[in-house]
């Protein structure tokens, strides 16, 4: 009896067919998990932001803190009571060395000192923010960062100071304080003062770097 079989040419066929699908789905996959990704970290900076709202129902309208009051006075302390799991909320799951600042007590979200220091043109009590819809108050924190626990908010007010311009400072402070590429390179996701969240490219900010540099518009400053 005739068997039948594959011959050597029909496996190379089909072993270079399987090639080119696997090649075709992975690029598919990685951008699925990344955007999966994305969205965990979306929803870690919406559950900041209603534990901010809340604490801030309990402190007549004040925001949450920094390590300068103190290292139980931080945020990362402070909302705690707040959220399930603050330790794990507060790690962007896209952070490079995420698991690191979890275990330094670090934060892969920085809040904005416009908010929560007593720096020029603050606003520290959320209740008198003119236009919290366009207030962002909490940012991706640069990859630049060290581990160290005070790393847990921005000086955005040093940013487009007199200062800063005039030596050429300010693209780099910005990009030592926020991650503006997290999410696939190309953009990372910005929590404002009234809860919602915005992924916004890393394209966008840049031309608001511009703006800052050239003195129209300081986009990390309580907005009128």
């Amino acid at each position: 009896m005739r068997k039948h079989g594959f011959t050597l040419v029909e496996l190379l066929v089909v072993i270079a067919v399987i090639g080119i699908l696997i090649a075709l789905l992975l690029p598919a996959l990685q951008m699925s998990r990344a955007a999966a990704r994305a969205a965990a970290c979306k929803s870690n900076l919406k559950q900041i932001g209603l534990a901010m709202q809340m604490y801030a129902n309990n402190h007549e309208g004040r925001g949450p803190l920094t390590a300068h009051a103190g290292r139980t006075a931080s945020w990362v302390y402070s909302l705690g009571p707040y959220l399930e799991n603050v330790d794990s909320i507060r790690i962007c799951p896209t952070d490079p060395i995420g698991p690191e600042r979890a275990i330094n007590k670090s934060t892969s979200y920085v809040l904005n000192d416009y908010i929560c220091l007593k720096v020029p043109d603050a606003v520290l009590n959320l209740w008198k923010l003119k236009a919290s819809s366009r207030t962002i108050i909490v940012f991706e924190g640069s990859d630049q960062r060290n581990l160290d626990f005070i790393n847990e908010h921005i000086h955005a007010s040093d940013w487009f100071s007199e200062h800063s311009i005039h030596r050429n400072l300010s693209r780099d402070l910005v990009h030592r304080d926020i991650q503006l590429d997290r999410h696939q390179y190309t953009a990372a996701n910005y929590l404002y003062a009234d809860g919602h969240v915005e992924l916004i490219p890393a394209a966008t900010v840049e031309t608001w770097i511009d703006e800052g540099i050239r003195g129209e518009r300081h986009f990390a400053k309580p907005q009128r």
